[in-house]
């Protein structure tokens, strides 16, 4: 997700500049505890020295004996004279430096040891315990890195909760846009912002309003042609059923069908043009088988199965023009009209029509995409790749349901499920 992106984004820049902090402060303070040990020591060291070169009597050589500080005299032999009994001298250094003497991290530091100012004996060194200031170094490490932890995590909470607020109206849009009904492309919820998330907004809306107005421009541009294909188709289509009333000829019948199949198309082509699938239709209680028996009547060798009663409450001239698409595609499929067969049956709640086939079948990929407007089952057998779109959605505005089932080579059967008058009813 964006945001965890963008808080673990911020924690990660945040932990590195504490770090950085972290080890900026470290330095300094180990840098400003090194250069004030060293300066108690220089301080000790020459006031030793002027111990020595005064000659004092009862003087004490350390002024601060509290601060773990020893003091050696150190021949030129390199054996410890004083005190006498330290079995090892200190390391020799000319300037103060830390060094590690067995379990002990000393400071230490050293001078020539002179008397009267001329002769020397050997070497005065100076060292101090500074292992208190070393584990004061490592607390404040820890210390410091402790809280830049804890700093980072609570940043990234609050950059959690700060950028879910911030991007919630961004993930509203994203969500509405993934919703969208490509037939009718509109946002639901709408508000105004002056950021980046509001000229997002605006340009997605700029772009569906488009995408409307060429929408409509088509649907105009369809419901003038299927207009205009619609009257001329009808008088040639009642005059070749005339014509075929009289004459047996099988030119003439094949006409007859092919002027229908135009017909029907147009009227698919202007019930899609005109947007009249989303709009409520009337509804009356309608006889399902008896529909049916008109289609199946206009498709001679096509066979049709009744059982029980088929009641709905719908419109008969859209479902005729439903029941009439399934049978044209299944025909468009079929070998033969023989092998196409309807079945109506009442099943109680529900009134169930199925129109099979024994064509070339679907396979699952056409099987999804089938009701999708301008997809064809089979570009051999012809289909403009709306009827289906048209059964799909008449179905769905009274309430039911289409689906197919279908095997490569094995034909397909179409299924219309709708409630009964009697279910509509007792709903009521």
């Amino acid at each position: 997700m964006l945001r965890v992106r963008l808080s673990l984004l911020l924690g990660g820049a945040l932990l590195a500049a504490l770090v950085g902090f972290a080890a900026l402060a470290g330095t300094l303070f180990s840098q400003i505890q090194d250069r004030e040990l060293s300066q108690l020591l220089e301080r000790e060291l020459v006031r030793v020295q002027s111990l020595l070169d005064q000659q004092a009597v009862g003087e004490q050589f350390l002024d601060t004996p509290g601060q773990s500080m020893t003091l050696q005299f150190v021949t030129r032999g390199g054996q410890v004279a004083i005190p006498s009994g330290d079995p090892r001298p200190l390391p020799l250094e000319a300037t103060p430096t830390v060094v590690q003497v067995g379990e002990s991290t000393l400071m230490v530091t050293s001078a020539p040891w002179r008397i009267g100012g001329a002769t020397t004996l050997g070497t005065i060194r100076l060292g101090l315990d500074i292992g208190d200031a070393m584990a004061a170094r490592r607390t404040l490490r820890v210390s410091l890195l402790t809280s830049g932890a804890l700093i980072t995590l609570a940043a990234v909470l609050a950059g959690l909760l700060v950028l879910g607020r911030t991007l919630r109206p961004l993930v509203s849009l994203a969500e509405q846009a993934d919703a969208l009904d490509p037939s009718d492309p509109h946002l639901t919820a709408v508000t105004r912002r002056d950021d980046e998330v509001g000229r997002v907004q605006e340009a997605l809306q700029r772009a569906l309003d488009a995408i409307r107005e060429r929408q409509q421009a088509e649907r105009d541009a369809l419901a003038e042609v299927a207009h205009e294909l619609a009257a001329p188709l009808s008088v040639v289509a009642g005059q070749l059923d005339a014509l075929a009333a009289r004459d047996d000829d099988p030119q003439v019948h094949a006409a007859r069908d092919a002027a229908r199949e135009l017909l029907y198309t147009s009227q698919d082509l202007l019930t899609l043009a005109r947007g009249e699938l989303d709009r409520a239709l009337d509804l009356e209680a309608t006889d399902l088988a008896e529909v049916a028996g008109r289609v199946v009547n206009e498709y001679p060798g096509v066979e049709l199965e009744v059982e029980g009663a088929a009641w709905v409450l719908a419109s008969p001239q859209r479902l005729s023009q439903a029941l009439r698409n399934l049978v044209r595609n299944a025909l468009q499929a079929a070998s033969a009209p023989e092998r196409v067969h309807v079945q109506v049956r009442g099943d109680g709640a529900r009134v169930l029509v199925s129109v099979s086939d024994d064509g070339p079948g679907l396979d699952e990929q056409a099987q999804r995409r089938v009701f999708e407007r301008y997809f064809t089952r089979r570009r051999a057998v012809g289909g403009s790749g709306i009827g289906l779109t048209v059964v799909r959605s008449i179905v769905e505005t009274y309430g039911g349901a289409v689906g197919v089932r279908s095997r490569p080579g094995q034909g397909a059967t179409f299924i219309v499920v709708l409630p009964s008058l009697e279910a509509e009813m007792e709903a009521s």
